[in-house]
């Protein structure tokens, strides 16, 4: 009980926030068990309508109206998108989302079939935002840390390993191409927690944009997916709930669908990403994981 007490209140206090700021009144009828960003609250509105409350940091509410408006566009061409109901700026670069919850509910076991349909679903993003220039292309940052994480500066102070793996990232930077290039839609974070399924396996929703919308190559988000994948076949839990056959049938995918200088310029960018978050981390497995993963396509 003491625990799902303390899993409750991060929404319920994100729910309190909401309602003293508007006046909405929503209810609190739940918590998401899966998630990246965390702390989602199943919302009921006045009206009887379904909702979920999330939250995204380092984001203006000026850039989460941005995105609310494109992922309106999107729904309106068919794609299985949230509506963005309200949004709340809460201060220090907090931002709060009340969205539309959708139908269907994430895989409970990750097999070949989950993967098809999610390749499936991440091929229908393609050349989406050819007319919206304005939502800009996910940079990389290989050839120097972001301005929001000190990425090269994690990878350089942690250990002969890690720095061995900067060199070879920055090598891949400071060649061409160096950022990605395209016109579709791609969602960052596109692993099986934000992707919703029917009792007959089919894609209700692609949910969880909150760490913000991107433009370029729809096949970057895949690659996520896979060191996701990875990452839980490495645990006990993770190998209960992820088939290894899903694993090999998405590394086919990126193998077939992307050019070698392409696939090794994301995988760098994945790997200067979750290696900076699983040294901060501090669990070593998890840094030889990532350090491995990196190895593997890198060298």
């Amino acid at each position: 009980m003491a625990g799902e007490e303390s899993r409750e209140a991060g929404p319920r206090n994100l729910v309190a926030a909401v309602n003293a700021r508007t006046g909405s009144r929503l209810d609190l009828v739940g918590v998401a068990e899966h998630g990246e960003t965390g702390g989602a609250a199943y919302v009921r509105w006045p009206d009887g309508r379904a909702g979920v409350v999330t939250h995204v940091f380092d984001r203006s509410i000026e850039q989460a109206r941005h995105d609310a408006e494109v992922l309106a566009l999107l729904r309106s061409r068919g794609l299985p998108v949230p509506r963005h109901d309200l949004l709340v700026d809460l201060g220090g670069g907090a931002v709060a989302v009340v969205q539309e919850r959708l139908p269907g509910s994430p895989a409970k076991r990750t097999d070949r079939a989950v993967i098809e349909a999610m390749v499936t679903m991440n091929e229908r993003f393609a050349g989406l935002l050819a007319d919206r220039p304005d939502v800009p292309i996910r940079p990389l940052h290989l050839r120097e840390s972001g301005p929001v994480f000190p990425r090269h500066e994690t990878l350089a102070e942690h250990s002969d390993r890690s720095r061995r793996m900067l060199r070879l990232i920055r090598e891949i930077g400071s060649g061409e191409p160096h950022e990605m290039v395209g016109d579709d839609l791609v969602h960052v974070d596109f692993t099986v927690p934000n992707v919703l399924f029917d009792d007959a396996g089919q894609v209700t929703g692609v949910v969880d944009w909150n760490l913000g919308l991107a433009r370029g190559d729809r096949r970057f988000g895949l690659i996520k997916l896979y060191f996701d994948l990875t990452w839980a076949l490495a645990t006990e839990e993770g190998r209960r709930n992820v088939d290894p056959a899903a694993l090999d049938r998405l590394n086919d995918v990126l193998e077939e669908s992307l050019e070698p200088d392409v696939l090794r310029l994301y995988w760098a960018h994945w790997t200067l990403y979750q290696l900076h978050w699983a040294i901060r981390s501090g669990e070593a497995y998890v840094i030889d994981l990532h350090l491995h993963l990196g190895e593997s396509r890198l060298g």
